[in-house]
């Protein structure tokens, strides 16, 4: 039996880089999936790999930032397969910015696609797991934490992921919610971007030896792991944590 057999998740961003992998790891531990994101190829593509793997899955076409499709989505899937026992809240959307370059526009882009994303599913999700119980797994970022100075705006929308998973967590404990923050470092495609074709050989090799495990993370067996962990079992009494899963990476983690 897998650790989520009977669950349902609901899990944004699921259909490219780190999301396909955490997708993989929840539905091999025997979890049911809602497929939330704004590309249905992509999705549809994570559905049928899903699919050959024996699990079932719900593909649902809609942006985070929009609360009535978060609404809408979140309800074709408790819908469809009943109440969402774990939510986790992949999908973001940021620029990379120097704080002096963000503007108005990189600003609130950055915060619909962190903030209010993660918000509004939190909310949507809110009334079935007061009821029964849940786990909300929010994604942060080492980067924000550290305060990398090249990721202006996307460090002040995550860290305010981080405020929001804090202050859900104490006020949800009641009602036997979790919610943590994982702040990952792993091969997803705009990593893989990055790291291939932005930087050269002395840049990747630098890179990998600032990581004390050598290696970027794996989005299935390392993040989507962790994932499959907090929504299980073992994540019943771990709660307003900030979890980096970066091999060492991170030199500020509180």
């Amino acid at each position: 039996m897998g650790e989520l057999d009977g669950k349902v998740a609901f899990l944004t961003g699921g259909g490219r880089g780190v999301g396909v992998g955490i997708a993989m790891a929840l539905a091999k531990a025997g979890a049911t999936i809602g497929l939330f994101g704004r590309t249905r190829d992509t999705l549809e593509n994570t559905a049928a790999t899903i699919a050959e793997l024996g699990g079932r899955s719900l593909v649902c076409v809609g942006d985070t930032g929009v609360r009535a499709d978060v609404d809408r989505g979140v309800a074709e899937v408790q819908d469809a397969f009943g109440p969402i026992w774990a939510l986790v809240n992949n999908a973001y959307s940021a620029a990379r910015t120097h704080v002096e370059d963000v503007t108005d526009e990189i600003l609130d882009g950055a915060l619909r696609g962190c903030i209010h994303g993660s918000l509004y599913t939190m909310q949507a999700c809110f009334p079935t797991m007061k009821e029964h119980g849940g786990r909300i797994i929010n994604f942060g970022s080492g980067g924000a934490t550290m305060g990398r100075p090249e990721l202006g705006a996307y460090n002040i929308a995550k860290e305010g992921v981080r405020g929001l998973t804090k202050t859900a967590a104490a006020s949800w404990g009641q009602y036997g919610i979790t919610v943590n923050t994982i702040c990952p470092l792993a091969a997803s495609d705009a990593y893989r971007t990055w790291f291939e074709d932005m930087i050269d050989d002395e840049g990747r090799r630098k890179h990998l030896e600032g990581i004390p495990m050598r290696r970027l993370g794996d989005p299935e067996k390392d993040i989507g792991a962790l994932v499959v962990f907090l929504a299980g079992p073992g994540g019943g009494y771990i709660t307003s944590r900030t979890l980096h899963v970066d091999g060492g990476n991170c030199y500020y983690d509180r």
